[in-house]
C-alpha cells in the first residue's frame, strides 16, 4: 500500500519506520523535518494514497483533516494522535466522510522497536470496511488486534496513561510514608510485587513526579472531559496535585 504520514516526530516516525519495514511505499508531510530515513518527504500531502496517518500533536487534527479534504486526498483517513474522547465522531460527522482512530502506546524511548512488537493493537472503526484495511495493514505484528468504536479507543488512551499517571504517584505516596518511618521504598515494593495483582509499573520512580509529554496532558485532558460531562473526577485532580509536591 501507498502509506501517507502527517507529522514525522515521534509517532510519526516510529509509524513510518512500521509501515517501511512492512514493506509498504512510504511518504511523509512534516514542515519542521525535511528528512526522514523511513520515508519519501514531500511538502505537502499527496492525493492518490491508500491511507493517510495523522500523527500531529492534538491541536491541529481538525485542521489537517480539513486540509486532507481540500487536496481532495483519497484512501482511508486514520487518526493515530491522542484526541479528546469524542473527536473523531466529531469530525466524521462535521466532514460527512469516514475516519478511524488507531491510538499509539508506544515507549518514547524505544518507540522505534516497541511500535514493531505491541501488546495489541487497537482500531477505532468508522465501518468493518476501514477497519479491515487497518487488521491487513498489522496483522504481521502477529499481537491481538482489538476493533471498537473510535470514541472508546480515544477514551482506552486518555484512561491507559491516567492509570499509569496513578500508580506513579500511589508508589510515590507509600515512598513518603516508608521514608517517614525509617524504612526502605524498594524493599516495600519488592516484597508487594510477589503479589501476582501488585503490577511493577510505578515502583521504578520513588520519589520522582510522573512527567514527559503524554502522562501529565492525558491525565489533564481526561479531568477536562470529566468536568464537561459532569462526571466526578477528584481522584483524578488528587493525581494531579499531588504530582506536583513531589
Amino acid at each position: 500500500m501507498k502509506i501517507q504520514i502527517i507529522g514525522v516526530g515521534i509517532v510519526g516516525g516510529a509509524q513510518a519506520c512500521l509501515a517501511s519495514k512492512l514493506g509498504h511505499e512510504v511518504l511523509g508531510v512534516d514542515r519542521s523535518r525535511p528528512t526522514s530515513e523511513y520515508a519519501r518527504m514531500v511538502k505537502e500531502p499527496e492525493r492518490d494514497v491508500d491511507v493517510t496517518f495523522i500523527c500531529t500533536q492534538e491541536g491541529v487534527v481538525p485542521g489537517v483533516v480539513a486540509e486532507l479534504l481540500n487536496r481532495h486526498v483519497k484512501g482511508l483517513y486514520v487518526i493515530k494522535s491522542t484526541v479528546p474522547s469524542g473527536t473523531t465522531q466529531s469530525l466524521m460527522e462535521r466532514h460527512g466522510i469516514h475516519i478511524c482512530h488507531n491510538p499509539e502506546f508506544l515507549v518514547e524511548k524505544t518507540a522505534m522497536e516497541s511500535v514493531s512488537h505491541p501488546s495489541m493493537v487497537v482500531i477505532g472503526q468508522c465501518c468493518p470496511a476501514h477497519s479491515e484495511i487497518l487488521k491487513e495493514f498489522y496483522t504481521p505484528l502477529g499481537c491481538p488486534i482489538v476493533v471498537s468504536h473510535p470514541t472508546i479507543t480515544e477514551t482506552v488512551k486518555l484512561t491507559l496513561n491516567s492509570y499509569l499517571a496513578t500508580l506513579i504517584t500511589f508508589w510515590n505516596q507509600i515512598d513518603k510514608v516508608t521514608r517517614a518511618l525509617g524504612l526502605e521504598t524498594e524493599e516495600v515494593a519488592r516484597i508487594a510485587r510477589l503479589n501476582p495483582r501488585v503490577s511493577a509499573y510505578g515502583t521504578e520512580f520513588f520519589g520522582a513526579p510522573f512527567g514527559g509529554k503524554c502522562l501529565p496532558k492525558d491525565l489533564e485532558q481526561l479531568i477536562h472531559i470529566s468536568h464537561e460531562v459532569g462526571a466526578d473526577s477528584s481522584m483524578l485532580e488528587a493525581v494531579r496535585d499531588f504530582n506536583k509536591t513531589i
